[in-house]
């Protein structure tokens, strides 16, 4: 049984565990297997994992083959890859990849559909390491049809970065305030003035570097992610924070009738919005994918930038990752909006507001119900989101991993050493540290969609967007789209079913 770990043992044992194996114990049945000292001498354990997550494996893999005598095997596929690739094990129930790290969001398929083995039952046999360190929204994530069928891995959420050798210079801030008749925050407080922050720093030379900068920039390229972009400001624009219901911290549905609120005029002008950005982007926009879009943003060629917490770790690292920004990144919430759509009422409230959206929801691992491998995946994956290990791929000491952090632990004063190990300022790392725990602690952060069918909607939900953003149609044509595409879903699965399991994501 693992024992709670404190963070004095974290920081007094963090050496041993990084240059020390355990020793070898005898073999033990599978069934009894210990996972204090256990031993898998003679089996190897199948993983699935994308070209960005293979960073933690690569760093604890030897490790931890080391220390149980089990051996790795890594099945290495890009983003837009692990669905398909995990769906074909599913269906031949092959067993051949044991477990695998996955969007929070595809929980409705995966274990709605009996995929996945139920992890509450194996914590009470073999224990967890600390358990009430993980951040409350990041437990969430982990849950499904009242059960926890995953293990919290990574703490997802978009949060707005800024130049601040733009925003902060005195007489950029005069010339912006000349031209717009007011004095922006920072970060941008609202959609508005990312609308006009954008317009003034794009098309020239605000950093004195010789060469041309650009307003905005976030991630826009089809299958990489993109979708989650256009739900920052739908997240905005189509509700107000509060408990969840049916008209607050609620973007995707009316949970009284399981109509798709896609077409309704907050996602239109969400979609107007984010069209209008791209022409303050730099060139190329429509071809960044996620980790494009981060090399551009660290190379210092646009003022505002929207992305999960992996800007802040790449930013540290200029001959790794071609920082130029290091030191000059401010961070902060999501803009908020003047205004957002009741649709309850089919009227907009005019109202200063600011939500809070769990995009993605976060990484987690999951174990496949068809392994033979359940106690190794169940300590490998333990082994690498305990408290000391995950906070080093978190803080950046690992470099770019993927892994934003999750556990309350992360977050403390007393491994502020840790962070700067990652190559942290002092200054930097609390900003970014507070940008991510304000939105990970608040209690009416709106979730993802979760619910069978999730990847499908979201599919459609990123070819939409794709459409508007490159040009090929209005905000109003795509999301009349959308919402066809979205009822046909539905009807698929089933109004009834999707309306409660819907309605049980959103604690209903």
């Amino acid at each position: 049984m693992y024992k709670k770990v404190t963070l004095i043992s974290v920081l007094l044992l963090l050496p041993l565990l990084l240059f020390v194996g355990c020793k070898e114990e005898e073999a033990a049945e599978v069934e009894t297997v210990s996972m204090e000292k256990p031993d898998f001498s003679g089996r190897t354990l199948s993983i699935l994992v994308n070209d960005t997550h293979v960073q933690v494996v690569d760093a604890w893999k030897p490790l931890w083959e080391r220390e149980t005598g089990g051996k790795i095997n890594v099945i290495l596929v890009p983003y837009a890859g692990i669905s398909d690739k995990l769906w074909i094990d599913f269906r031949t129930q092959t067993g051949a990849i044991d477990c695998a790290a996955i969007p929070s969001s595809w929980l409705g398929d995966m274990a709605g559909g009996g995929h996945v083995v139920e992890v509450d039952p194996l914590i009470e046999k073999w224990g967890y390491p600390d358990w009430d360190d993980a951040l409350p929204a990041v437990k969430v994530i982990t849950g499904w049809a009242g059960k926890t069928m995953a293990f919290p891995y990574d703490g997802d959420n978009h949060m707005t970065y800024y130049r601040k050798d733009a925003l902060e210079v005195p007489e950029y801030q005069a010339k912006f305030k000349a031209k717009y008749g007011y004095d922006y925050h920072m970060p941008p407080k609202d959609w508005d003035e990312v609308r006009d922050i954008a317009e003034f720093f794009n098309g020239w030379d605000w950093d004195g570097d010789g060469e041309i900068e650009y307003g905005v920039s976030f991630i826009a390229q089809q299958k990489t992610q993109a979708m989650w972009e256009v739900l920052n400001l739908v997240a905005q624009y189509a509700t107000i924070a509060g408990e969840p219901s049916n008209t607050t911290s609620n973007i995707f549905f009316n949970s009284d009738t399981m109509e798709p609120l896609v077409n309704t005029p907050g996602w239109i002008e969400a979609f107007r919005r984010i069209g209008e950005l791209t022409q303050w982007a730099p060139p190329g926009l429509l071809g960044y994918g996620y980790s494009e879009f981060r090399y551009a943003y660290v190379s210092g060629n646009a003022c505002l930038g929207f992305d999960w917490g992996d800007v802040g770790i790449m930013e540290q690292y200029p001959d790794e990752y071609g920082s130029e920004v290091k030191g000059l990144l401010g961070y902060g919430p999501l803009p908020g909006a003047k205004k957002y759509w009741d649709h309850v009422n089919n009227k907009w409230v005019e109202k200063e507001h600011q939500v809070n959206f769990l995009n993605f929801g976060g990484w987690v691992w999951i174990i496949s119900k068809y392994s033979k491998n359940v106690d190794m995946s169940y300590h490998w994956i333990t082994y690498i989101t305990n408290p000391e290990r995950s906070l080093l791929d978190a803080c950046g000491i690992h470099g770019y991993t993927g892994v934003n952090p999750w556990r309350k632990s992360h977050f403390d004063p007393a491994v502020l050493g840790l962070w700067k190990r990652g190559g942290w300022d002092e200054g930097a790392a609390k900003g970014y540290a507070k940008g991510i725990l304000d939105i990970l602690t608040d209690p009416y952060a709106v979730t993802d969609l979760r619910i069978p069918g999730g990847e499908r909607y979201y599919d459609a939900l990123d070819m939409r967007l794709a459409e508007v953003l490159a040009g090929k149609s209005t905000a109003e044509k795509a999301c009349q789209s959308l919402y066809d595409d979205w009822v046909k879903i539905t009807d698929e699965y089933g109004k009834e079913d999707q309306k409660r399991y819907y309605l049980e994501s959103l604690g209903l």
